[in-house]
């Protein structure tokens, strides 16, 4: 999936919305996941707030921890919570 146009937005209560350029929007809500290993870290609100677009991926890094997460990895994660 290519990124081009896609912006994201850090939410409160650790939530991400993706916007894509055919109008979509997709809110991920990370509360629960970052309580798990994988996105352990991310339980920093600080380090949380720091998410950015990177190519495909989303990025928290604050120059300490680094985590990434494709955004694929993102929607699928969200598919799961329904």
């Amino acid at each position: 999936m290519g990124v081009t146009g896609v912006t994201l937005q850090v939410l409160p209560d650790y939530q991400l919305r993706l916007s894509f350029p055919n109008g979509s929007e997709a809110v991920i809500n990370m509360k629960q996941r970052v309580r798990a290993i994988r996105f352990g870290r991310l339980s920093s609100s600080e380090l949380f707030q720091t998410a950015r677009l990177v190519d495909d991926e989303v990025v928290w890094d604050d120059g300490t921890h680094c985590v990434r997460a494709s955004i694929n990895e993102l929607l699928d994660s969200m598919q799961m919570d329904r």
